[in-house]
């Protein structure tokens, strides 16, 4: 979507130009208007601006400028002068500065006016389709084989690939470290920063450490960091490789000599982070190395110990094994070791429900909720429990299928654990409910989008004398401007912007023909800041004045006119 944004000084010009461009229904933009340089500056701060209109000369900042401002806020914004002056100097400079599309006497047919702007737009548009494909520069490259890396080392945490894929997969992305060696993990996180209040500088300042440790670590040996979270950062590392002759002996010392090497070289990054930096900065390392399938336990034991370390204290160095305040953590408990997997199987449970794939649903459903359950606490099945019931409810309630299964089966159930007997009983109530959903689930998206427009509808009859911009509609049903947007023409055939034309035009020929008000009075009550607006729009909609279609229709007794 194109944002635009009209300037000038002369409130008439803005909003006859807004009325102009809200009726061009065909251009997909969302409007901005500014009575004076500074109320567009705000604007220009707070929003992307793609496309301006400005008058060239206004009092306290002239349109040349405000150029310039714009230039260096959004490069790639494109300005059509819009000015009573017909001066060559003026058009010139504003040439000179870059981004003009257009420059254009304010006197011009309004036809002239919206055939600048429509070529604006369609270069917009080609520009940003071009910059789509643009991913060509190394940085982005790297950039992108970066996150691939980050990917398959968390999928590490969820799942246990054999071997040979894994060595497979580090080959490929450049990944130093061996699939059939333990790895050693260390996790840290920033603990407070010591001046920067924008997130900009934060996420640079987090790179930063992360950089400054690997600096330190790579001492150690063959060291990858990943950042995950709210800048926290998990560090991979093993010995330097040895030959296969290497005997045992030497390994389980190389070992040994790596993570007594880590314990200080992680105090020393934490004292350069915090001399250098001015960040504090905490670290939790592992006891001993883990093997591949301990990866995803061990990582999630880790961070349960740095965030019961925490506790307002900053510049921790926790050891596995350590005592936290007394408080012993026990490595084994379900919780623990597998929250993270259970996280991920519900996740794709719900997948399968959006996509509507129900066998893969069940096949996925009985291990998650059946394995192994006889040896779990009561407090992990309560988890589960509550895990499995909220996924379910949240789904039915976004779909509006909730009062449709509350009609076939008892849903008071879904939030009570004490109401089922046994966990089997548990079992075979959830799995009974997914299959109502997924019975009920085909025409549930037909639904909620009906539901929506019906929604739109609605509110734009009931607020027709108010302002309807895409964003407050969109605001209005939860849905992003652009997504709306598109939503709406996809469905009905029309831009919403046309439909709300629409609904002023008719509300607008029932009060012309049925009520004695002023017309100025109805300009006013559907949506129209200024009668000569309404009059232009009411003509180009239906070819006669609303004073012509009133004496036509007017059904009013004469002596009540």
């Amino acid at each position: 979507m194109i944002r635009l944004l009209i300037v000038d000084d002369e409130p008439i010009i803005v909003n006859s130009m807004y009325q102009l461009f809200r009726e061009a229904v065909h251009l997909d933009i969302e409007i901005y208007r500014a009575y004076t340089v500074y109320e567009a500056l705000d604007i220009l701060q707070q929003h992307r601006i793609d496309l301006v209109l400005s008058d060239i000369r206004m009092p306290g900042l002239s349109g040349i400028e405000l150029q310039k401002v714009i230039i260096d806020k959004w490069p790639k914004c494109q300005i059509i002068f819009l000015t009573g002056y017909d001066e060559f100097e003026y058009a010139k400079q504003a040439i000179r500065n870059g981004g003009v599309a257009d420059y254009l006497l304010k006197h011009e047919d309004d036809d002239i006016i919206l055939q600048s702007v429509e070529k604006a737009v369609a270069s917009i548009e080609k520009q940003a389709l071009t910059d789509s494909y643009a991913l060509q520069s190394r940085e982005k490259l790297q950039m992108a084989l970066s996150a691939v890396q980050k990917n398959v080392l968390f999928d590490l945490i969820y799942g246990k690939p054999a071997p040979e894929l894994l060595a497979r997969k580090f080959a490929q992305l450049e990944i130093p470290l061996q699939a059939d060696r333990p790895v050693y993990l260390a996790i840290g996180r920033v603990d407070a920063w010591a001046y920067p209040d924008n997130d900009k500088d934060r996420e640079l300042l987090a790179f930063a450490v992360q950089n400054v440790v690997d600096e330190y670590l790579s001492a150690a040996g063959i060291c990858v960091s990943v950042a995950f979270g709210h800048h926290k950062f998990l560090w991979l590392m093993q010995p330097e490789q040895r030959s296969e002759e290497c005997p045992d002996e030497d390994a389980e010392q190389a070992w040994k000599l790596l993570m007594a090497r880590v314990r200080g070289l992680l105090e020393d990054a934490q004292t350069a982070c915090k001399q250098v930096l001015k960040v504090s900065v905490s670290f939790a390392m592992s006891d001993e190395p883990a093997d591949w399938e301990s990866f995803g336990p061990q990582f999630n034991y880790l961070k349960i110990l740095l965030g019961h370390g925490g506790d307002g204290k900053r510049e921790l160095l926790i050891r596995e094994g350590n005592k936290l305040g007394g408080l012993e953590i026990d490595r084994n408990r379900r919780y623990f070791a597998d929250s993270q997997l259970l996280r991920k199987q519900l996740g794709q449970l719900e997948d399968y429900l959006e996509s509507g794939q129900e066998e893969a649903f069940m096949a996925l459903y009985e291990p998650v909720m059946n394995k192994e359950a006889a040896s779990y606490s009561h407090t992990d099945l309560l988890e589960l429990f509550y895990s499995m019931s909220l996924y379910l409810l949240s789904y039915a309630n976004r779909t509006g299928l909730l009062h449709v299964l509350s009609s076939k089966m008892n849903i008071g159930k879904m939030t009570q654990y004490d109401a089922h007997d046994t966990w089997d009983s548990v079992v075979d109530y959830f799995a009974d409910f997914a299959r109502l959903l997924f019975a009920n689930r085909q025409s549930s998206p037909e639904m909620y989008t009906q539901r929506t427009i019906q929604s739109i509808h609605q509110y734009v009859q009931n607020h027709l004398d108010q302002e309807l911009t895409l964003t407050n509609l969109a605001a209005h049903v939860n849905h992003s401007p652009a997504y709306l947007s598109r939503l709406y023409k996809k469905e009905t055939g029309v831009t919403l912007f046309n439909y709300i034309t629409e609904c002023r035009m008719a509300k607008a020929k029932e009060m012309l023909a049925g009520t004695a008000m002023k017309i100025h009075k109805i300009a006013t009550a559907v949506g129209y800041e200024s009668p000569p607006q309404f009059t232009r729009s009411f003509k180009k909609w239906f070819k006669i004045t609303p004073q012509e279609y009133r004496d036509a229709h007017q059904t009013l007794d004469p002596d009540k006119r």
